[in-house]
């Protein structure tokens, strides 16, 4: 009689073993099949993210090259944005992408309407972006107007003039278009114009080229290269690995270069910048107008 109970506990305690056991492992896999469609919902919740339609960046590289935003915009959007407290590169990525990079250049814009719809609904606005869309725009327009500090030619010296000529043809170079922005000495002297530094950074380069002639190339710690051709010469302890400052002197205005032809324009200093960004793939140059632009009219 006793040898039953105790075979029938035993046989209870079996029972409540297995059954706990079972309910474990039942638990580890109701926990593991969670966390796999938890998993699973968040990958598709990414992907949804960055594939939502009107909220990437979907812009032509040549485009956002050509730099045809509207200068005067510049120092309205700098000014508004440090009037609300908006980061400034922030507020133009968003202005130059709901303008789709201006695919054509604006002869007249309306500039009232930038605080009224830019500024007044950036918020908005902004969201309507996938961040990672337009983080690299933000990025490149963040280090071009923050490295740039002083126009790239002494004007106490001389008067200049320079204009938007970015993708004017140069037969004197097999047809090329034009990658940069050429600053004029009126007075056409070689040599008499001095040609700074717009930038802090390091010299990458400097020295001869038969197409851009004296030239120096100077890298900012963003990795935005700065190039200054067809200068007469280049100003003594400037050389590759040489820090410089906003202001220091490279050389002077000349027009040394172009190839075969030898001397065959006026005296002008060559503008180009090549700003490191992740949006293509190789070298991408940016027209510098703009850029030149406000900063002249910024200084004067």
């Amino acid at each position: 009689m006793r040898s039953k109970q105790i075979k029938r506990k035993m046989g209870i305690g079996r029972r409540k073993f297995f059954v706990g056991h079972f309910r474990k492992r039942q638990m580890k896999e109701y926990f593991f099949r969670a966390s796999v469609v938890a998993a699973i919902i968040l990958i598709i919740i990414g992907v949804w993210g960055l594939a939502r339609p009107g909220v990437r960046v979907r812009a032509d590289a040549e485009t956002v090259a050509a730099f045809r935003v509207p200068h005067r915009a510049i120092a309205i959007l700098q000014n508004y944005a440090t009037r609300n407290g908006i980061s400034f590169a922030e507020l133009f990525a968003v202005f130059s992408a709901e303008n789709e990079f201006f695919p054509e250049k604006h002869v007249a814009y309306d500039l009232s309407v930038i605080e009224r719809f830019y500024v007044s609904d950036f918020n908005n606005l902004r969201k309507r972006y996938n961040s990672r869309s337009i983080s690299p725009y933000i990025r490149m327009y963040e280090s071009l107007f923050s490295e740039i500090e002083i126009f790239p030619v002494y004007e106490e010296e001389t008067s200049v003039m320079f204009g938007d000529t970015w993708g004017v043809e140069m037969n004197f170079q097999g047809n090329k278009t034009h990658k940069g922005t050429a600053i004029i000495d009126r007075e056409n002297i070689r040599g008499r114009v001095s040609v700074v530094s717009m930038t802090k950074g390091k010299v990458r380069e400097a020295g001869w080229d038969n197409n851009l002639g004296y030239y120096v190339g100077i890298v900012t710690e963003n990795n935005t290269y700065y190039l200054y051709a067809h200068l007469d010469s280049i100003s003594q302890g400037i050389a590759a690995g040489q820090n410089v400052t906003a202001g220091t002197q490279l050389g002077k205005m000349g027009n040394s270069g172009g190839g075969r032809n030898g001397r065959s324009f006026p005296v002008h200093l060559h503008i180009a910048i090549s700003p490191d960004v992740s949006f293509v793939r190789g070298e991408f140059w940016i027209n510098p107008y703009p850029l030149l632009r406000f900063i002249h009219d910024t200084d004067n």
